[in-house]
């Protein structure tokens, strides 16, 4: 029978062999808490290994989720693809995020946060490398939902990984700074599009129907850090963390004691002061506990008993709050997010002078209904376009650079405000930015307040996903996290949709919801502990 570790209980460790004692009688050793032995360890090479590589995960993970947006146009013409079959193909990837992400959290809170990385990343790779090969449309939606699936994983688990190497209170810290790789994701995806998509070769192959071009190219070249970030961490460590979750103290305290040795080059085995270490508090002892039995019901009761401890008093306040902020930030940031480009493109093109927002996208759709009316039969008949406005690659450029220094600059302000009021006043200005925009009329100010209502938004969900890391225990970390993001994505696909539905029929009323769910998450930040 497995049985709960009371406050007093601490890990004896001698030798790499771990007991268990129920008192802190023995007075030879002092006992320790994670974060002191994090601190006792100190900062050193394979912690900074851990951040790149965290870094460029994160940065995988945008690049295979948002990425297609840039392919799809320059495909449509190879995959015949209608503009139904487009707006499929940009979400079917969420869909796989959505479906999966109560499994992964599992896998990675029981089976450990670097297997799950691993074998997670290397799938998504050979999934993305497929689909570029992809020859038609339903080829493609398969795959691109595959990749959406292994995706999930690392999107929420890496936050987990990455925060467990360091203290509770840097945690947020370091996975914002971490996060700067979102920006840089949006100018690396857009940049390169950019050059790749500017060439014009092909190349059939020879017994199939299959012909290489420039955006089957691209594929390959979105899916470089998920290589990348797969291979590194076969030579990182696991995290310590959840060994000692798991009642695996001899597996944490090797670690630790690596990290130790690598950071005091002088130092023996014997010099590192730890010896105790104090288990979080509800932690399971697991260290004698018999294997349980495989099988479908046995699966099914411990996903079950894993996800229970989120909906029980001490965790189900915070883990709701995290879930309806989660969903309201992806409701901005990413649902009116997918159309920036289009309605900064409508705006620029509008040719209306001293307008609000809405009269010059009113303007701009009537423009756009009248001249498909009148060029309706040469339209049908002309010949297919897959060639990509360059003003999208700007834009995107733009918005990622945007996102890359506000992101530095958040990483230092928290030190100062804290996260609560840091993401707080984010969501206050973010909702401020999406109202104020749509009174004005001078073009230069449209935009920069339409770029900071997303941008605010966007910026505080990885300051939302570390806040997440810490307020819920080693043992359901993981899952908190990853369904937490799985109401994000729910919140991006029901934004788009909404933005589809009602924008042209009332571009008020969208802006004013929008902002006032910014406004409504800012408030239920408040309600998190500090």
């Amino acid at each position: 029978m497995r049985s709960e570790v009371n406050d007093s209980s601490v890990f004896t460790i001698e030798g790499y062999k771990v007991t268990t004692t129920k008192s802190v009688a023995d007075q030879e050793y002092k006992s320790y808490t994670f974060d002191e032995v994090i601190d006792i360890i100190g900062f050193g090479r394979t912690r900074l290994h851990i951040f790149i590589a965290s870094s460029i995960i994160m940065m995988a993970v945008l690049n295979e989720t948002m990425g297609i947006s840039i392919i799809i146009p320059a495909a449509q013409c190879d995959l015949h693809l209608s503009a139904t079959d487009k707006g499929l193909l940009t979400g079917v990837s969420f869909a796989g995020i959505i479906v999966s992400s109560h499994f992964w959290g599992y896998i990675a809170d029981t089976k450990g946060r670097r297997r799950t990385l691993i074998v997670s990343l290397m799938m998504t790779a050979i999934c993305a490398l497929v689909s570029g090969l992809s020859i038609n449309y339903t080829m493609m939606v398969v795959m691109r939902f595959l990749v959406g699936v292994f995706i999930s994983a690392p999107s929420a688990t890496i936050f987990a990984y990455l925060g467990e190497f360091f203290t509770t209170a840097n945690r947020t810290v370091v996975i914002t700074y971490a996060s700067v790789a979102v920006g840089l994701s949006a100018v690396f995806t857009a940049s390169t599009g950019w050059y790749v998509l500017s060439f014009t070769w092909t190349l059939g192959v020879a017994g199939t129907e299959l012909v290489l071009k420039p955006w089957r190219l691209l594929f390959f070249v979105y899916t470089l850090p998920t290589l990348i970030g797969a291979v590194w961490l076969v030579v990182l460590p696991e995290s310590p963390k959840f060994y000692l979750s798991r009642g695996r103290e001899s597996e944490g305290f090797a670690i630790l004691l690596r990290l130790y040795l690598e950071n005091h080059p002088h130092a023996t085995a014997d010099d590192f002061p730890v010896k105790h270490i104090i288990p979080e508090a509800g932690q399971k002892d697991r260290s004698a506990a018999p294997k349980a039995s495989g099988g479908f019901w046995h699966i099914t009761n411990s996903v079950w008993n894993q996800t229970v401890p989120l909906f029980q008093r001490a965790n189900v306040a915070n883990f709701t709050i995290c879930c309806a902020v989660q969903f309201g930030l992806f409701v901005v940031s990413a649902g009116m997010g997918l159309w920036f480009p289009d309605i900064i493109n409508r705006l620029t093109t509008s040719n209306v002078l001293d307008a609000t927002v809405c009269e010059a996208l009113d303007v701009s759709m009537r423009v756009d209904f009248e001249h498909e009316l009148e060029h309706e039969v040469i339209i049908g008949d002309a010949a297919c376009n897959d060639n990509i406005n360059e003003r999208v690659f700007v834009y995107a450029i733009a918005l990622g650079g945007l996102y890359t220094v506000l992101y530095l600059v958040m990483s230092v302000l928290m030190r100062i405000l804290g996260r609560k009021c840091l993401v707080a006043f984010n969501l206050f200005f973010s909702g401020f930015s999406g109202i104020a925009l749509q009174f004005v009329v001078h073009p230069y100010i449209t935009m920069a307040l339409f770029c900071s209502f997303l941008v605010f938004a966007g910026t505080s969900i990885s300051i939302l996903n570390g806040a997440t890391v810490s307020l819920f225990p080693t043992n359901v970390r993981a899952m908190a996290v990853c369904l937490s993001l799985m109401m994000g994505r729910l919140g991006s696909v029901f934004g788009s949709n909404l933005v589809g539905l009602i924008m042209e029929e009332n571009c008020t009323l969208t802006f004013n919801l929008f902002a006032t769910g910014s406004i409504i998450c800012a408030v239920l930040t408040i309600m998190l502990p500090s």
